[in-house]
């Protein structure tokens, strides 16, 4: 059984064309399945043409053929090499694909967006319209295949600047890519949950965007200042780099492969936010920000990063 109801369909995002056959979906619980249909997030799609033989152990692949009895009953078949004839029962021939529009229309209503929202790129990118989030009206974007060999071209669908959010299906694009701030741009499946209805984590999508509205409270010397931008600068950076391994992990689980945790250098993390070494190592030896030192732990030991969530 999977533990979140919309696991496979956060895991087809990547594919262009999504399409399920029954054996794909028997690890779902069947009231969940039907709660995705019901919800128009499972459609059905067109009947397969080819199955799986289950009547060996060989897994070869079979085209399907039917055959239209006297009593107006038509029954499916394929050839076995080894048992001939196989009947196939008609529910092994259903097939879904995935509609991401509904989900989209519940994040509008759950950040109670205004306008009537666009699709921009067909099955890509969508403007749902404005929202009032940390304190600002911002535009809400969702883009899907920022990682798809075409995601340069998509990009330049996307505004810039610090007013747009931007809710992402799938992997993450490259760091240069969106010009939008890393606090400004999240996945959509850790703010999305299925219980009976589609369930918006409001909350948690003001606290990750405050960071971006907050003003300096306290008049700083240069010193504080140029230091304190460090620290935010890192924080983001460690931030972005944990989503990334969290999906690369859940990935890696996904596809049953093995996960080597990267190290991260000082001297990595010092070019990736355009400063020295030297100011990095002062940021975290003499900044005293918690949640700095948090995120150095985190991205170090791979359960925290399974369990981090912001």
């Amino acid at each position: 059984m999977l533990c979140d109801p919309l696991d496979i369909i956060w895991r087809s995002a990547d594919n262009p064309n999504p399409v399920f056959a029954a054996e794909d979906l028997d690890g779902m619980l069947p009231k969940i399945r039907t709660r995705l249909t019901e919800l128009n997030i499972l459609r059905p799609s067109a009947t397969a043409t080819h199955v799986v033989c289950d009547a060996c152990f060989d897994h070869h692949v079979e085209k399907v053929t039917s055959i239209k009895y006297p009593d107006e009953t038509t029954r499916f078949f394929i050839s076995c090499p080894e048992n001939g004839r196989v009947e196939v029962p008609r529910d092994r021939l259903f097939q879904w694909t995935v509609d991401f529009a509904p989900i989209l229309s519940s994040l509008a209503s759950g950040l109670s967006v205004k306008g009537s929202p666009t699709e921009i790129v067909p099955g890509r990118i969508w403007n749902l319209g404005r929202a009032a989030l940390a304190g600002k009206s911002k535009a809400v974007w969702v883009a899907r295949g920022l990682a798809w060999p075409d995601a340069g071209q998509l990009a330049q669908s996307i505004p810039k600047g610090r007013s747009p959010v931007l809710f992402y299906l799938g992997q993450l694009a490259d760091d240069d890519l969106l010009d939008i701030p890393r606090e400004s741009i999240i996945e959509l499946r850790t703010v999305v949950q299925m219980n009976g209805d589609l369930v918006i984590d409001c909350e948690a999508i003001e606290r990750q965007l405050a960071d971006v509205a907050a003003p300096p409270v306290t008049k700083k010397t240069k010193k504080q200042t140029q230091r304190d931008a460090t620290v935010g600068a890192m924080k983001r950076e460690l931030h972005e780099r944990i989503l990334s391994l969290k999906s690369a992990i859940r990935h890696a689980d996904d596809t049953g492969t093995p996960f080597d945790l990267p190290h991260v250098m000082q001297k990595e993390l010092a070019e990736a936010i355009k400063v020295s070494e030297s100011s990095v190592t002062r940021a975290i030896n003499e900044s005293g920000d918690l949640e700095l030192k948090i995120l150095l732990q985190t991205i170090k030991n791979e359960d925290m990063i399974r369990k981090y969530s912001r």
